[in-house]
């Protein structure tokens, strides 16, 4: 498992698109297999930074790509709370 930060839509939109390449996935095919369009991919790999997040993490999912938030250190008990019971709500 390899871990790399990202800084901007850009960045994650060419590694989504690296590592589609690597699964001999053209964009429609990815496309199609995420329940996205053609536009949709073209725009993401390519850095638009409008394209919808829940589309991103629909096709991430689908390449195998996993996301973690690195939360800061920080936070209140309150907050820690309140995201441990969100997380254990999915």
């Amino acid at each position: 498992m390899m871990f790399v930060k990202v800084k901007d839509i850009k960045q994650l939109g060419a590694i989504a698109k690296h590592v589609r390449q690597s699964q001999s996935l053209d964009q429609e095919t990815a496309g199609i297999l995420s329940g996205n369009g053609l536009t949709f991919m073209s725009q993401f790999e390519n850095g638009k930074e409008s394209v919808e997040i829940g589309r991103v993490l629909r096709l991430l999912e689908q390449l195998g790509v996993e996301i973690e938030i690195n939360l800061p250190p920080n936070l209140t008990d309150k907050a820690i709370k309140k995201i441990e019971q969100l997380i254990s709500h999915k």
